[in-house]
């Protein structure tokens, strides 16, 4: 068995985890995959008679996350405008509970 680390800037929560694990499941030759969110990395056992590292690299880029490194890609630019610009045109938001959440609420609510 040999052993690969990967960096997996795209898996940064728990579900990125499961679904990079699935994507690996099928693939012959993988013995054990520790996956972390925290520090966006793979660790995965491997027979290289029946994988290739190409092969594991291909199966996670073809489930949408690719091997790479640094912070994952970002949709969107950040512009100067901090927050809604319609906000100072809505002014006040305010919104009121209504009674039956209150009723049905119970107890916990007053601790």
């Amino acid at each position: 068995m040999e052993k690969i680390l990967l960096d997996m800037p795209s898996m940064y929560a728990d579900h990125h985890v499961l679904s990079v694990r699935n994507a690996l499941d099928g693939l012959k030759g993988i013995e054990d995959i520790y996956a972390s969110s925290t520090w966006k990395q793979l660790l995965i056992s491997y027979d290289p008679k029946q994988v290739k590292p190409k092969a594991i690299e291909d199966a996670l880029a073809n489930a949408g996350y690719p091997v790479g490194e640094g912070e994952p890609q970002m949709l969107v630019t950040a512009s100067d405008i901090k927050r809604d610009p319609q906000w100072a045109v809505l002014d006040v938001r305010v919104c009121q509970t209504n009674n039956a959440d209150l009723e049905m609420s119970g107890e916990f609510r007053r601790y």
